[in-house]
């Protein structure tokens, strides 16, 4: 499924070459973003104006943070996609390749300031069932590509939401 793009990637991310893991922060996720795919994070093999290019590695933990409470009935889930290159022109769109990988709608509490990690039971997002096991599986080790670039996105629906504000802190463990 393609959907279209609200594009809040940050572009002062840098490669940490001192410290292993370390931690990225996402743009935030607004009301804007309503029914659209709001994309928080690429990661290609080669830098560019969205990210320092990365080599493969494993997501540690991820984290949502509910900045400011979303107003209406806000339901927002975190996922990975596709998008046929990193440099994104306006109407491009992404292709969800799973709509839950890191958050489910259960997972966040959209009305409610606070962090909100991914599910620990094991049985809510993929990401969680491939840490636990210890595998290194798609989504919990990423193989950065530059053609078909993998990606981090969040769906906000349910609303329109009158406000609101979040973002997505994941820890990266980068193999040198």
């Amino acid at each position: 499924m393609t959907v279209e793009i609200l594009d809040v990637r940050r572009s002062d991310l840098r490669r940490n070459t001192l410290q292993n893991p370390f931690w990225i922060t996402s743009g935030l996720i607004t009301p804007a973003g309503d029914d659209l795919a709001t994309l928080l994070f690429t990661f290609p093999k080669t830098a560019g104006a969205y990210s320092p290019g990365y080599n493969p590695f494993f997501i540690e933990a991820c984290v949502f943070e509910v900045v400011t409470l979303f107003g209406g009935s806000a339901s927002i889930t975190v996922g990975t996609c596709t998008l046929v290159t990193d440099d994104l022109t306006t109407g491009d769109g992404l292709t969800v390749i799973t709509a839950d990988d890191f958050h489910a709608s259960d997972d966040i509490t959209e009305a409610t300031k606070g962090y909100y990690p991914s599910s620990l039971t094991g049985a809510d997002s993929p990401w969680t069932t491939a840490q636990i096991a210890g595998v290194a599986t798609f989504p919990y080790y990423q193989t950065p590509v530059d053609g078909t670039t993998p990606g981090v996105y969040a769906a906000l629906t349910g609303g329109p939401p009158t406000l609101g504000a979040a973002r997505l802190h994941l820890c990266i463990n980068e193999v040198p």
